[in-house]
């Protein structure tokens, strides 16, 4: 009886967010269910984050009840929008990319593929099922927290060291991760209060749902860009297959995998609205992209990454070469004269300087380049973490470079992909995080919240765009060729 209200506490989010976004969703496009059961798990999952974080806020003990009938609600209330708005419109999927439009071998070919793709999942979901919480992260960061909360059934605070020596009654807990983001935690607690104890099985299977969430908003994404059936699930098979995030679903307990999955599943629905201005991928992109912080620290940095494409968006000729050069004569003041630091009440104080970046609750990075370009090719183009995903990365660079020119979509989405890979260039190559790239261990971790969104970048390289979905009215575009600044 307990695991069927596990699956009641994992399946009631999945179908509240999955409903409210579909109900939200006008049309029938092809790909909109995948999409919406995709963005709806994580969507809903995090929904019961913030819930969790309520109970808490109001003195209540951790509970799975009044969370579960607040999403019954709103469920109810999805389902309503969902029965009013879905049929009003036939399917925008054009004559011959329709499944009854496909050749007999792709349509084997389909099938084959989605075989190889429930085969392997059944694979990771067997390894979630039964291996204890075995990551070394999960033992010391992620999983203590709520394994305290679900044995104690009460919210019992956790604080630096100093604090807890301090502390005479003894009413607090101490972990060197103290001050991280708690989202991850509760996505951990939740089944686990549902099956009233706690169970590291229980613990794991959101790690699953999230990979199956990843997939199914990948697959409809793409249909949505213009694929046929087969290309799509082509794609979602290049990401489901990747070593390194395979190994974060079957070692459930690490954050890495749902960052890669709020960030990635954000960015996506990032270019879809940079290219035909859709507010719904608009509206997806917002509340993903604010809730990247809430996973991980540095999910403030990747948060930022949208700033960049949004200002080449909202300006043009001489105001973006304006902007330009005052971000450049404002570096070279801010090298000349050794930097700055400054105190933001709340947060602390913040050090950058030319050799040095102290940043709260981020680190402190001393700066220099550090040739680590051997470990970091050989670890991407002939390691097996990655397969031959760069290599299809540079293929898509040769071959798309061209279109640059032609679109300006094209231009805004490749400052966007520019940017998150400049990032991850100046962290390893310019920080002390070089010792990550040369011991082989988290550079796989961070790279793997952008391989998603990488990897869609690439398939709209190779596949043209619904001419279909060019004519929906458009902000993203107007802005695109006006230089106005679009509103989300």
């Amino acid at each position: 009886m307990r695991w069927w209200f596990v699956g009641l506490a994992l399946g009631l989010p999945w179908l509240a967010g999955a409903l409210s976004v579909r109900g939200a969703w006008r049309g029938a496009p092809a790909g909109v269910w995948p999409l919406v059961l995709g963005y709806g798990y994580v969507l809903g999952l995090l929904a019961v984050t913030l819930l969790l974080r309520l109970q808490a806020a109001l003195g209540f003990s951790p509970s799975a009840a009044g969370p579960m009938l607040v999403l019954m609600v709103l469920a109810l209330v999805g389902g309503w929008l969902t029965w009013r708005r879905v049929g009003l419109t036939t399917d925008f999927d054009p004559p011959g990319n329709r499944w009854r439009d496909r050749l007999l071998w792709e349509r084997l070919l389909f099938v084959l593929l989605l075989a190889w793709l429930g085969w392997r999942l059944m694979g990771l979901a067997l390894e979630i099922w039964w291996r204890p919480i075995y990551p070394w992260d999960a033992w010391t960061t992620w999983t203590v927290r709520p394994k305290v909360w679900a044995e104690l059934q009460r919210w019992v605070p956790f604080v630096d060291l100093q604090r807890w020596l301090a502390d005479p009654g003894g009413s607090a807990y101490a972990i060197e991760a103290w001050n991280y983001p708690i989202t991850v935690p509760l996505l951990t607690l939740w089944p686990t209060l549902a099956f009233g104890a706690w169970n590291e099985t229980a613990a794991n299977l959101p790690w699953f749902g999230a990979a199956l969430a990843l997939g199914l908003g990948f697959y409809g994404q793409t249909r949505l860009w213009g694929a046929p059936p087969l290309t799509a699930l082509l794609f979602v098979w290049l990401l489901l297959s990747l070593p390194v995030l395979d190994t974060h679903v079957a070692l459930a307990g690490y954050a890495d995998l749902w960052m890669a999955v709020v960030f990635s599943l954000a960015a996506i629905a990032f270019l879809q609205w940079l290219r035909n201005g859709d507010r719904h991928q608009g509206v997806l992109a917002l509340l993903l992209a604010v809730a990247c912080p809430l996973i991980k620290l540095e999910g403030t940095v990747w948060l930022l990454m949208f700033l960049p494409p949004l200002i080449v968006v909202g300006l043009r000729g001489g105001w973006l070469w304006l902007l330009a050069v005052a971000v450049v004569m404002l570096s070279v003041g801010w090298w000349s004269m050794g930097g700055m630091a400054f105190h933001v009440p709340g947060l602390g104080e913040f050090l950058l300087r030319p050799n040095l970046i102290e940043i709260p609750y981020l680190g402190r990075f001393n700066l220099g380049y550090h040739n680590v370009w051997i470990p970091v090719l050989k670890n991407f183009f002939i390691l097996a973490n990655w397969h031959l995903l760069w290599y299809l990365v540079l293929v898509a660079v040769v071959v798309g470079a061209p279109a640059l020119r032609v679109d300006r979509w094209r231009r805004v989405a490749a400052v966007f992909i520019g940017s998150c890979l400049l990032m991850l260039f100046v962290l390893f190559f310019l920080t002390d995080a070089q010792h990550w790239a040369e011991q082989y261990t988290s550079i796989n971790r961070v790279f793997l919240h952008v391989i998603p969104a990488l990897l869609f970048w690439v398939m709209t390289v190779f596949v043209p765009p619904d001419e279909a979905s060019e004519r929906l009215p458009s902000i993203a575009t107007q802005a695109l060729a006006s230089g106005e600044q679009p509103t989300v």
